[in-house]
């Protein structure tokens, strides 16, 4: 056969010299090394689970149900809680209400408030030593209407105008038993507090004179129903009276 039949190499023209000399395509392996690509490079590729040790596997599967178990539980205990009573929540109330409160106490004031049906006031009377050893009883001082007037017209109340007198007699009626006295250390501490919030609200001297003792009294007044609600409600004060309290000179700091 002449050489002028003989069969010619391929030619590489300038595309195949650009695979064969540039960066291959994306998914293309360069210079020949096959369509399929290299295989993922194991150092700088994502770490699968798989990759891990047997001890850090165990590790991660029992936080995982550590923090499944600690959820289901929060959830049952709030929900027991907020739920209606029930034979369960019966059972372990103790456990319950220790858990809950007081970091997941639920408030529904914000979404359901329940309005004011009664206004109530904290008054306070003071009793007086004068120079000449006579003591003067000044006439009852509303303390709580004295709170009222003073945010009224305030766009924004600290929360010490708005509740300190009347939590600290909430507080206080709370720790009391039937007859009044107080229920071991807290009801001591609350009567206390309450006494030094009043005391400073009429200092140390008064119309000449020196406070020495000092009385409180609670005063109810039920809201009026509305003219289309045919429920008559007494409106009457009620006052419920408490003896009178020795001041001291820290009562006034």
């Amino acid at each position: 056969m002449g050489t002028e039949n003989a069969k010619k190499p391929p030619h590489i023209g300038a595309a195949d010299e650009a695979l064969s000399d540039g960066p291959a395509p994306t998914g293309t392996a360069p210079g020949g090394a096959g369509r399929r690509g290299f295989p993922p490079d194991p150092v700088g590729g994502p770490r699968r689970i798989s990759g891990l040790s047997p001890a850090s596997v165990t590790i991660v599967v029992l936080a995982v149900v550590g923090v499944v178990v600690a959820a289901v539980v929060h959830l049952a205990m709030v929900f027991l809680h907020a739920a209606p009573t029930n034979s369960l929540s019966e059972q372990h109330v103790t456990g319950i209400t220790n858990y809950v409160t007081p970091d997941f106490a639920q408030g529904w004031k914000l979404f359901a408030p329940n309005p004011q049906d009664e206004n109530s006031h904290v008054q306070a009377r003071a009793q007086v030593l004068m120079p000449d050893g006579s003591r003067t009883t000044t006439s009852w001082v509303d303390l709580g209407a004295m709170d009222e007037a003073r945010i009224v017209h305030n766009a924004v109340p600290s929360q010490t105008q708005q509740s300190e007198l009347f939590t600290a007699w909430s507080n206080f009626a709370n720790s009391q038993d039937g007859q009044g006295r107080p229920l071991g250390a807290l009801g001591n501490l609350t009567q206390q507090y309450l006494l030094r919030i009043v005391a400073q609200r009429f200092g140390p001297h008064l119309n000449g004179g020196t406070v020495v003792r000092i009385q409180l009294r609670s005063a109810v007044t039920p809201v009026q129903t509305p003219p289309w609600v045919h429920k008559k409600i007494d409106a009457n004060t009620s006052y419920q009276l408490l003896p009178w309290w020795p001041v001291k000179t820290e009562d006034f700091k």
